[in-house]
């Protein structure tokens, strides 16, 4: 029996040995391996060598270039900035406007972002509306163009007066000339205003907003000049329904009162469009000419318009 076990052992042996040779799969692993070698080793010496060349060639293609770009030639300075100035602001606004203290004494024209953070710091300054475009110009110059905040109106409070933009946006006088007929009149009159806000901010004041509204719609037809309209008093804007009086009150260089109504910011019912109004002045200027001398007021609040002579020359109310 023993026997019999000893012979089946050598003959698995046989065949394990028959079926694997493994002196012969070393040998052709190996013969292999060295083959693979052969190819690999060079080609990823190559691929090390093409790498490292593309890298320093990187390198110093960056180098060169931040060496040539910081050069003076092609350094800006917000100091040699100039800009084109309207007739409206005065000298301290260019020397101001250059002067930022947000910005670098210099720039280099090719660094990053640039355009994007200069824009920035002139976005915040009170006196522009909004930086319209930057543009690169070789070698060393910006065109910058800036829309800039434009008095639309002054507000007159007793013996203070302030200055306002199309938006409401209160402004600082010392940048703007005051003797300018495109905004000095008609100016805007109040006996009491809402708490002034920081330069640069909207002024949440009724009045002064039904009076630019206003003033605005004059001025595209030439109202102004028409009848010589000095003020636009809006002391009783949102009151009339307590007292009565016409919420805005024009005057007149000959001390005359048009008694002009609600803005149409206000939304009353059955009140007149402006521009109904202005026909109903028109009507009563055909008589009483755009000069209105004899009137002390006219009221063109409702359909049928009317007015007032002054008392030295007729005392009655003479309906229009």
């Amino acid at each position: 029996m023993f026997w019999l076990l000893q012979m089946s052992q050598y003959k698995i042996k046989d065949i394990i040995n028959s079926a694997f040779n493994y002196k012969l799969f070393l040998e052709t692993l190996s013969t292999r391996t060295g083959s693979i070698k052969k190819v690999l080793y060079p080609f990823l010496l190559k691929f090390v060598i093409f790498a490292s060349v593309i890298i320093f060639g990187i390198w110093g293609i960056n180098k060169t270039w931040c060496s040539l770009t910081d050069l003076n030639i092609f350094k800006v300075s917000p100091s040699t900035f100039n800009f084109n100035n309207p007739s409206w602001v005065t000298e301290r606004f260019s020397d101001d406007i250059i002067h930022v203290a947000a910005l670098n004494e210099q720039y280099g024209l090719y660094e990053s972002n640039l355009t994007q953070r200069i824009a920035n710091v002139y976005g915040g300054v009170v006196l522009i509306k909004k930086v319209d475009s930057i543009k690169k110009t070789f070698p060393n110059k910006l065109n910058i163009k800036l829309v800039l905040r434009k008095p639309a109106a002054l507000v007159k409070n007793g013996n203070n007066t302030y200055l306002v933009d199309d938006e409401c946006v209160l402004l600082p006088k010392e940048y703007y000339k005051l003797l300018n007929t495109e905004y000095d009149t008609p100016c805007i009159q109040s006996s009491k205003l809402a708490r002034l806000p920081l330069y640069g901010n909207t002024w949440n004041d009724k009045g002064v907003a039904a009076g630019l509204e206003l003033i605005k719609f004059l001025r595209e037809n030439n109202i102004h000049n028409v009848f010589k309209i000095l003020a636009v008093d809006v002391s009783n804007v949102c009151k009339r329904r307590f007292t009565g009086k016409s919420d805005i009150v024009l005057w007149t260089e000959n001390n005359t009162q048009i008694r002009w109504g609600c803005s149409s910011l206000c939304n009353e019912p059955n009140e007149l469009s402006n521009e109904e109004k202005l026909q109903n002045l028109l009507s009563i200027a055909k008589i009483e000419g755009t000069h209105l001398k004899k009137m002390e007021y006219v009221d063109v609040r409702w359909k049928k318009p009317s007015g007032k002579q002054w008392a030295k020359i007729d005392d009655t109310i003479n309906e229009r």
